[in-house]
């Protein structure tokens, strides 16, 4: 969710808390995408959700990550929900 969305910024765990009510989902269902480590990572996993950081579209030069996953490619999130829904195809 955005700013016009919650009223308040990541790392707010409003904007967080919003999508999953939207989404009627549990924070431990998801994953936080992002490239920004103390607003996306941190906020994310304050609410209890799962975290990775899109390196991809790391515009803010971050070195490290404290996220609970790396994605050089997007198409790295397919290995990894596999993974965690126990499918190993």
């Amino acid at each position: 969710r955005t700013f016009e969305d919650s009223g308040e910024r990541k790392p707010s765990p409003k904007p967080f808390q919003s999508i999953l009510t939207a989404l009627d989902v549990q924070p431990e269902e998801t994953i936080m995408i992002g490239d920004w480590e103390e607003r996306d990572m941190v906020g994310a996993r304050n609410v209890g959700m799962r975290t990775a950081f899109a390196k991809y579209g790391n515009v803010h030069g971050i070195e490290q990550s404290s996220a609970d996953y790396v994605l050089e490619d997007i198409s790295d999130l397919i290995d990894i929900v596999r993974s965690l829904n126990g499918d190993g195809q």
